[in-house]
C-alpha cells in the first residue's frame, strides 16, 4: 500500500514539475519574441499562459502585443473580461482608453481616461498616477494626483511626484509650487527638494520662478523658516553671496541666533574667493558681541579674509597694508600669543615678509612659534618651513636649507616632508646647483601630492630644456638668480639680470622664460598692462612651446581679475581648452570660462 502511495505521489510531482518547466520555457521564450518585436509569436504564448493562470504580468504583455499587431477586437475583448473580474481596478479603463486612442476614437479615449479618476479610491492613486505616466498621458496622471489630495485631505500630498509631472510637460511654475510644498510639509525634506532643484534651476526660467514664488510665499507666511532658507540657499547656488548674507542675517535676527548661520555662509564666500561679502558676514558676528560665543573666532576668520583679499586678488593700497597689519597686532595684543592664536601670529608673519617687506619680523614671528613648547606640532613645521623661505628672501641660504632639512627629516613619509624636499630642491636650482637639484626633483616626481609631483615636473623639464644642449650653466645660472630676486622682492635687480640674459646670450633657448619672468615681475608691481605686452610676446614668438599655456592662463587671469575684460578673459581661457588639451590648467580653466559664461557652477 505505502508503496502505490509513493507512486502516486511521485507521479504528481513529476508531473507537477515537467509543467512548470514547460511553462518556464514558454515565459523566457515568449520574453525573447517580445523583446525582439516579434509580437505575433509572442502574443500566441502569452494568450496560452494568461489563459492558464490570469496574472497581471501575462495580460499587461499580451495587451501590449495585441496593441503592436492592432488586433484590437481581441484586445476589447480581454480587458471587458477582465474588469469584470477586477471591478475596482481603474488601470483598467486606462487600458480601454488608449486601444480606443489607437483607433483614433477621441472621445471613447477620454470617456474611458475620465471613468478611471472617478473610479480611483485613495489606495489606488499611485498605481493609476503611473499607468497614466508610462503612456505619456500627463495631465490625466496629474488630475489623479490631485483627486489624491482630496481623497487624504491634503494638499500637499504626492508633491514631489506632481513636480516631476509637471516638469514633463515644461510647466515650470507648478513644478516650483510642488517642489516648495514639499518642502514645508516636513522640515526634514529640505535637502531632497535642494538636491531636486539643483538640477533644474540651471535654467534661468525655474530660478526666477523660484525666486519670484519664494519671496510671496515668505510675505505670505512670515512664519516659515523654510522659505527664507531656501531663498539664502538660491543665491548661494548663483554665487551671490550679498544676497545670501541679507537673508541669513534676517534669519538670524528673527530667531535670535548665535551667528553660526552667517558664519558657515561667510565661509563659503572665501571658499568662492568673495571676500568682500565674507567681511561683511564676519563683521556681523563681531558686532553682536557677548550674543555670539563665535566672537573671536570670528575676529581671527575676519583677519584671514581681509588677508586673503590682499594675497588672492593683489588688489590692494598701502593704507590696506597698514591697517590689516595694526588690526592683526590690536588682535594679538588682546588675546595674547599663545597656541590659540598661533595661526593668526604665522598669517601676521607672511603679511610682513611679502607684503610689508620686513623679513626681520616676519623671522621673528616664525621663530616664537617654532619655539613654542605648546603650539600645534604640525603648525610649528609649517612655520619652520615658512622660516626657510624668509631666510632664503634674506639670502641666509645655509639657514634655509637647515629649516627645510628639519622638517624634511620629522616628517619623511609626510606631506610636509615632500614639501621640505621640493623647497630644497629648488634652492639648489637657485644656487646653481642644477645637478643636485635635478637629481631631488626626480624622486618628487614621484610624489603622491599631485601639487608637489606636478612643481616637480615643471621644475625639471625647464633644468632639462635649458641645459640639455648647453656645456655653459651662465645663462641657467643668471636666471636663476633672477628668479631668487624675484622671490626677494628685489624686482629692479631682477630686470637687470634679465636684460644681461638677453643681452649676451642671444637667441638662447631662455628666451621664452625670460620674457614670462618678465610678466612675473610686472604682475608682482601691479602693472598689468606691461605684464600683457611680454606675455603676448610668448604666445606670438613661442606659442608651441611649453610656456604657451602658463601664458593663456596668466592672461586670462589678468584680464578676469585685474583689467576686468571678461570677454578677453573668455578668449584665453576658451584657447586652452581648444589647443592646450594636455595642459595641467584645464579643469580651471573650463570652471572659469563656465563662470564667465554665466554657468551656475556647484
Amino acid at each position: 500500500m505505502n508503496r502505490i502511495i509513493f507512486i502516486a505521489v511521485w507521479m504528481l510531482l513529476s508531473s507537477v514539475c515537467v509543467h512548470a518547466q514547460r511553462n518556464n520555457q514558454d515565459y523566457r521564450l515568449a520574453l525573447d519574441y517580445y523583446k525582439n518585436g516579434e509580437y505575433d509569436k509572442a502574443a500566441v504564448l502569452y494568450e496560452k499562459m494568461y489563459k492558464a493562470s490570469g496574472s497581471e504580468g501575462y495580460y499587461r504583455n499580451y495587451y501590449n502585443c495585441l496593441l503592436a499587431l492592432k488586433d484590437f477586437e481581441t484586445a476589447e475583448k480581454i480587458i471587458k473580461k477582465r474588469q469584470k473580474r477586477y471591478k475596482n481596478n481603474p488601470v483598467l479603463y486606462v487600458d480601454l482608453g488608449l486601444l480606443y486612442r489607437h483607433q483614433e476614437k477621441e472621445e471613447e479615449a477620454k470617456a474611458e481616461f475620465e471613468k478611471a479618476i472617478s473610479v480611483v479610491t485613495v489606495q489606488m492613486i499611485g498605481q493609476l498616477s503611473n499607468a497614466f505616466s508610462q503612456v505619456d498621458e500627463h495631465n490625466y496622471a496629474i488630475a489623479t494626483l490631485l483627486k489624491g489630495q482630496k481623497l487624504k485631505g491634503d494638499d500637499k500630498a504626492y508633491s514631489t511626484t506632481l513636480a516631476r509631472l509637471y516638469a514633463k510637460k515644461g510647466d515650470y511654475k507648478n513644478v516650483i509650487d510642488s517642489y516648495l510644498d514639499y518642502a514645508v510639509s516636513e522640515a526634514s525634506n529640505i535637502q531632497t527638494v535642494q538636491s531636486s532643484l539643483q538640477k533644474i534651476i540651471k535654467q534661468d526660467a525655474y530660478m526666477e520662478e523660484l525666486q519670484t514664488q519664494l519671496y510671496g510665499r515668505i510675505q505670505g507666511n512670515p512664519n516659515e523658516v523654510i522659505y527664507p532658507e531656501l531663498l539664502t540657499w538660491t543665491f548661494i547656488q548663483q554665487k551671490d553671496f550679498e544676497s545670501a548674507l541679507i537673508q541669513a542675517k534676517a534669519l538670524d535676527r528673527r530667531f535670535e541666533e548665535d551667528g553660526d548661520r552667517v558664519m558657515n555662509l561667510a565661509r563659503m564666500a572665501v571658499k568662492e574667493k568673495n571676500y568682500d561679502a565674507a567681511i561683511e558676514g564676519y563683521q556681523y558676528v563681531i558686532e553682536k558681541g557677548a550674543l555670539s560665543p563665535m566672537q573671536t573666532l570670528a575676529k581671527i576668520e575676519l583677519l584671514k579674509a581681509r588677508k586673503s583679499k590682499v594675497t588672492e586678488t593683489n588688489n590692494y593700497t598701502s593704507e590696506d597694508i597698514e591697517n590689516l597689519r595694526n588690526d592683526y597686532h590690536n588682535f594679538l595684543d588682546k588675546y595674547g600669543r599663545n597656541p590659540t592664536t598661533t595661526r593668526t601670529m604665522r598669517d601676521l608673519a607672511h603679511l610682513y615678509a611679502y607684503y610689508v617687506n620686513d623679513l626681520d619680523k616676519a623671522v621673528k614671528l616664525a621663530e616664537e612659534i617654532v619655539n613654542m613648547s605648546a603650539a600645534e606640532k604640525r603648525l610649528k613645521a609649517e612655520s619652520k618651513l615658512d622660516l626657510g623661505d624668509y631666510y632664503l628672501m634674506q639670502n641666509d641660504i645655509w639657514e634655509a636649507t637647515l629649516s627645510y632639512a628639519q622638517v624634511d627629516k620629522a616628517y619623511k613619509e609626510d606631506h610636509l616632508g615632500e614639501v621640505a624636499r621640493f623647497k630644497n630642491a629648488k634652492l639648489s636650482y637657485y644656487n646653481g646647483d642644477f645637478q643636485w637639484s635635478q637629481s631631488q626633483l626626480n624622486v618628487l616626481k614621484a610624489s603622491t601630492s599631485e601639487l608637489i609631483a606636478n612643481d616637480a615636473l615643471e621644475l625639471s623639464v625647464f633644468i632639462t630644456d635649458n641645459m640639455g644642449l648647453d656645456t655653459s650653466t651662465v645663462a641657467m645660472e643668471m636666471f636663476a638668480r633672477a628668479d631668487l630676486l624675484i622671490l626677494q622682492n628685489k624686482q629692479d635687480e631682477a630686470f637687470v639680470t634679465l636684460d644681461s640674459i638677453d643681452q649676451v646670450f642671444k637667441g638662447h633657448a631662455l628666451a621664452d622664460d625670460v620674457l614670462f619672468a618678465r610678466a612675473r615681475v610686472h604682475i608682482k608691481k601691479r602693472e598689468y598692462e606691461k605684464a600683457v605686452v611680454h606675455l603676448e610676446k610668448v604666445l606670438e614668438d613661442y606659442g608651441t612651446d611649453i610656456l604657451a599655456d602658463n601664458a593663456l592662463f596668466t592672461l586670462a587671469d589678468i584680464y578676469e581679475n585685474h583689467l576686468d575684460q571678461r570677454e578677453k578673459a573668455m578668449e584665453y581661457y576658451q584657447k586652452i581648452l581648444l589647443e592646450q588639451p594636455g595642459s595641467l590648467f584645464i579643469i580651471e580653466a573650463r570652471k572659469r570660462f563656465r563662470r564667465l559664461r554665466g554657468d551656475m557652477i556647484n
